[in-house]
C-alpha cells in the first residue's frame, strides 16, 4: 500500500547494510563487575522558611513566658441591653391595653414604635459582635 501524498517512507532506510557500518550496539555492563548503578531518585526537600509577622490588625502576642495570649469574647454587655429593651417593650404594651386617654395613648405608641426600632436595630449577630468586650490573658 502507498501513502497518499505519494512520499516513499521506506527509502530512506537502505534494504541492504553499508559496508563499514556496524549495526546496532549492544549497551556494555561495566568491566569491574559491580552490580548495575542507577541514579539517585530525586526527592523533594524540604526548606523551612522564616516566620512572617501577620498582616492583619489583630494578631495574638504572647506573654513575658512565651505562652499564647489567649483572646476572650463577652456579649454579656449587650445581651442585657437587649433584654431591658425587651422588659420595656413589653411594660409599654401593657400600660398601652390599659390607658384610655387619647393622647397618653399616642405617647406610649410613640414611645412603643421607638423602642421596637432600637430592638431591631440591637437584635442581630452583627450588632452583638461589634459591641462585644474582648479580653486577652494568658
Amino acid at each position: 500500500m502507498k501513502p497518499i501524498s505519494g512520499m516513499d517512507y521506506d527509502a530512506a532506510r537502505p534494504s541492504v547494510p553499508i559496508s563499514g557500518e556496524r549495526g546496532p550496539q549492544k549497551i556494555q555492563r561495566p568491566e569491574d563487575g559491580s552490580k548495575e548503578c542507577r541514579p539517585k531518585p530525586v526527592m523533594d526537600e524540604y526548606v523551612p522558611e522564616e516566620e512572617e509577622e501577620p498582616s492583619g490588625g489583630y494578631w495574638l502576642g504572647k506573654d513575658d513566658e512565651g505562652r499564647p495570649k489567649i483572646c476572650t469574647v463577652s456579649t454579656d454587655k449587650v445581651d442585657r441591653e437587649i433584654k431591658e429593651l425587651k422588659e420595656q417593650k413589653q411594660k409599654l404594651e401593657q400600660r398601652l391595653s390599659i390607658e384610655t386617654d387619647e393622647t397618653e395613648i399616642e405617647d406610649l405608641e410613640g414611645e412603643l414604635a421607638q423602642v421596637e426600632r432600637e430592638l431591631s436595630q440591637k437584635d442581630n449577630d452583627t450588632y452583638r459582635r461589634q459591641h462585644a468586650s474582648y479580653t486577652f490573658s494568658s
